[in-house]
């Protein structure tokens, strides 16, 4: 039952935040917001985007074994997009395939697998934040509410938790926290293959402003660039909570508040409604064209794990 639920929750969730979203809006006005300009302006851009994020996912995922170990980029780029499939249903879910699959294709312990990946995804969290707290310094007065302060709060606590982790120092009864196997490669990974690290999701990060911003000037809704970093990485946070299906729903809502001062709510949710379709689409074809038998291995691996 409590698998069950697991599953369907995610897609009550989604169903229900879009239906109260299309309740409010002109479903006509919705529709004639979609125009051929839309597919010119947007397809190129997805597919851009594919080829650049997979690189640099693969890139990640392969710095980050350690040398003696080794993990093609090519292999690398093969399970990432096996996650995505699994990622679509349920973003916790995606990453713990993208373990199952690092430890069966390095021999890494799962413990560290689960570790390097935690890592990768903090790194992201660390990295939106930080750029939405550039962005949201810079917003014009009058534009959406950020919330500024916490976000340069959460930031801070992020780094502040790293340097704790990697202390040399005894933290008292802090040590027995530190010393969880979830935190391993936080503590072990050499400082320069953070930095590395850090530039690759850096980059990732770039790319999601990049094809949100297709997606705006595909539509035809001017907004300023301090307001487009800030407000689609803190709608990519808010896709990320894994209540929703790929963040269906939920990221709709957070478009539509954030940028409501720059188009009428009718176009907002066309221009998400597409850019959340093109990007599931784009996953869904990744992860059939180059993974399909992953994707088979990671789903047997995480349901025994489920029922073990």
């Amino acid at each position: 039952m409590k698998r069950a639920l697991q599953r369907i929750l995610p897609l009550v969730v989604s169903i229900a935040v879009l239906v109260w979203l299309l309740r409010g809006v002109d479903l006509r006005a919705v529709a004639a917001s979609v125009s051929p300009r839309v597919a010119f302006v947007l397809v190129p851009a997805l597919v851009v985007y594919g080829a650049v994020t997979l690189w640099l996912e693969a890139t990640s995922l392969a710095s980050l074994v350690h040398a003696s170990v080794g993990l093609p980029r090519w292999t690398a780029a093969r399970i990432k997009c096996a996650s995505y499939l699994i990622a679509i249903v349920n973003y916790a879910l995606g990453a713990a395939a993208l373990t199952v699959l690092l430890r069966r294709q390095t021999g890494l312990p799962l413990p560290r697998a689960a570790s390097l990946v935690l890592l990768i995804s903090m790194t992201d969290l660390a990295v939106v934040l930080g750029f939405a707290a550039v962005g949201a310094a810079q917003v014009a007065q009058g534009a959406p509410d950020f919330h500024a302060g916490i976000v340069v709060a959460a930031l801070l606590g992020l780094f502040g938790g790293l340097m704790l982790l990697r202390t040399p120092r005894s933290l008292g009864p802090l040590e027995r926290i530190r010393s969880l196997s979830a935190f391993e490669a936080l503590r072990s990974v050499p400082m320069r293959d953070l930095v590395r690290l850090l530039a690759l999701r850096i980059a990732f990060a770039i790319s999601f402003v990049g094809i949100c911003g297709a997606a705006f000037v595909a539509f035809g809704i001017p907004v300023p660039l301090p307001e487009l970093v800030a407000g689609v990485l803190i709608v990519a946070l808010v896709a990320a909570i894994p209540i929703a299906v790929a963040g269906l729903g939920t990221s709709q809502a957070a478009f539509l508040y954030l940028f409501k001062a720059y188009a009428p709510p009718e176009t907002l949710l066309a221009m998400s409604l597409v850019l959340s379709a093109g990007m599931l689409a784009l996953r869904a074809l990744m992860g059939v064209a180059f993974a399909r038998e992953y994707t088979r291995e990671a789903l047997r691996e995480t349901s025994e794990a489920a029922q073990s």
